[in-house]
C-alpha cells in the first residue's frame, strides 16, 4: 500500500479536492483525498480549508509542479485597453471586479446547495473505497477503489441526465488507467485496452446494447492479428491474420464450451 501522507493541496470544497486528485490520477501521480466532504445536498460546508490531497512524499514536488501549472492555466492577466484614463480604468475594474466576483459567490452558493460528495467506507480503514460525486439529483462522477489502497482505480463519468457516458479503469494496479470505454444511453458501447501506456492499443472491444460482440487483438506494432466474433457472450468464432497484411487467412468455429470445432 502506497505511502499517500504529504500534503500538497488543501482546500474547502471536496469537489475542488477530487479534481486536483483527478488531475494528478492523470498524470501519473497516485493522489488520494482526506478530510471533510460535502454532506447532504443541503450543502453543508466544512470549517476552513479542512480538504487535503496526499500524494506520497517521492512524488510530492512532482505533483506540486502539476498543479502550479494547472493552476497557471486557470488564471491569467488581462491588461484593460491603453486609451483609458487611470482613473477610469480603476473604476472600470473595480465594477468589473465586483460584478464578477457578486457572480461568482452566487454560483458557488447555489452550486454547493445542489451539490454533494458521499463515500463509502468498506474496510473501516477511514478512507473512502467508493466516492460519489452529485450534481443536484443527477450523478456527476463516481470513483472506485477497489483493492483498498487508498487510491482510486476505477471511475464512471455521467451525463446531464444522470447516465453513464465513460469509463476508465486500472485493473493491474499500477496507478494508470489501461482501460478506457465508452458509453451510450448507459450502456457500454467501446472499450479499449492499453496496457504498456505507448498509444497503441493490445484489445479493442466492441458491444451492442451492452453485450460483448467482437474483440480486436492486436500485436506490439499495432497490426491486428485476430478478431473474434460473440453471440450471447459466449465465443462463436475467431478470424487470424498470421503474417500481419490486413488479411485473415484462418476461421475458427467455436462450440458452446469454447473449443473450437473440428
Amino acid at each position: 500500500m502506497e505511502n499517500l501522507t504529504e500534503k500538497v493541496y488543501e482546500c474547502t470544497l471536496a469537489v475542488e479536492a477530487h479534481m486536483i486528485c483527478d488531475l494528478l490520477s492523470r498524470a501519473g501521480i497516485a493522489a488520494r483525498v482526506d478530510g471533510a466532504f460535502l454532506s447532504g445536498v443541503g450543502g453543508e460546508l466544512p470549517l476552513g480549508n479542512t480538504v487535503k490531497v496526499r500524494v506520497t512524499p517521492e512524488t510530492a514536488a512532482d505533483a506540486r509542479e502539476v498543479i502550479a501549472d494547472w493552476d497557471k492555466e486557470q488564471t491569467g492577466d488581462v491588461v484593460p485597453p491603453s486609451s483609458a484614463s487611470p482613473r477610469f480604468r480603476s473604476t472600470s475594474w473595480f465594477f468589473i471586479g465586483a460584478l464578477v466576483g457578486g457572480t461568482f459567490a452566487f454560483i458557488m452558493i447555489n452550486s454547493v446547495k445542489l451539490s454533494s460528495v458521499s463515500g463509502v467506507d468498506y474496510d473501516g480503514d477511514g478512507r473512502d473505497d467508493v466516492t460519489r460525486i452529485q450534481i443536484g439529483t443527477m450523478p456527476g462522477m463516481t470513483t472506485f477503489d477497489r483493492n483498498y489502497d487508498g487510491t482510486y482505480d476505477a471511475r464512471w463519468d455521467f451525463d446531464s441526465h444522470g447516465r453513464e457516458m465513460h469509463y476508465e479503469a486500472d485493473d493491474n494496479f499500477d496507478g494508470r488507467f489501461e482501460w478506457q470505454a465508452d458509453a451510450e444511453y448507459g450502456q457500454i458501447s467501446r472499450s479499449v485496452l492499453d496496457v504498456d501506456g505507448d498509444g497503441r492499443p493490445e484489445q479493442v472491444r466492441q458491444f451492442r446494447q451492452g453485450v460483448l460482440s467482437s474483440v480486436d487483438y492486436h500485436s506490439a506494432s499495432g497490426e491486428m492479428v485476430k478478431r473474434e466474433f460473440y453471440k450471447s457472450g459466449l465465443i462463436d468464432s475467431a478470424e487470424y491474420d498470421e503474417d500481419a497484411d490486413g488479411m485473415f487467412e484462418r476461421r475458427v468455429q467455436f462450440d458452446s464450451y469454447a473449443e473450437p470445432k473440428l
